[in-house]
């Protein structure tokens, strides 16, 4: 009874074109399998062509800078001297460059366009009339040595104050020691 319900159903399922039920060898036995149907209603591929085709159609957004062109722009704006947000990309070798140019360096490198400029202080293609931009690791150096300077200049001062302190402590303990006078 269920057998010929459920193939009753099947051939209801095949009459309306969802699926078609097929006679299949299977493990040895043959065996009625029920299939997508040839004529079953297809997935909208032409709608998502139609809508990749109109996505396609439309213009791209801007192109983003390339890193050259981004260091070129940030370094312009830190030697016009505006917002810290508009020289965000540079780092603190780049920064320092910039600080150490002349004005009449800084003028030079300013009639440069951004791309230039970028490239100049990537140290991709330096320009002849400027000095070599540091590289990070040579920045680095610098300021470890001038931060080992400033620290032995700290502890000679402390070993100075050291021996003030040291002395500073003798002189009030000579004082503590004195008998105080009773007058008073």
């Amino acid at each position: 009874m269920m057998r010929k319900m459920l193939a009753a159903f099947a051939r209801a399922l095949a009459a309306m074109g969802l699926v078609m039920v097929m006679v299949v060898w299977e493990g040895g036995k043959l065996v009625l399998k029920t299939v997508r149907g040839v004529l079953a209603p297809r997935p909208p591929v032409a709608e998502a062509e139609a809508e990749l085709a109109h996505e396609m159609a439309q213009p791209a957004g801007p192109k983003p800078p390339s890193p050259a062109e981004a260091w070129g722009r940030a370094a312009l704006h830190y030697l016009m001297g505006e917002a810290p947000e508009a020289s965000a990309a540079l780092d603190d070798a780049a920064r320092a460059y910039l600080d150490a140019l002349s004005e009449d360096q800084q003028v030079a490198l300013a009639q440069h366009d951004n791309r230039t400029v970028g490239r100049h202080l990537l140290r991709e293609r330096l320009l002849p009339d400027l000095p070599r931009p540091m590289s990070p690791s040579e920045y680095r150096n610098i300021e470890a040595t001038r931060a080992a300077a400033g620290a032995a200049e700290a502890h000679q001062r402390l070993v100075g104050d050291d021996a003030k302190r040291r002395h500073f402590i003798e002189v009030l303990d000579e004082l503590l020691a004195e008998p105080m006078p009773r007058g008073l």
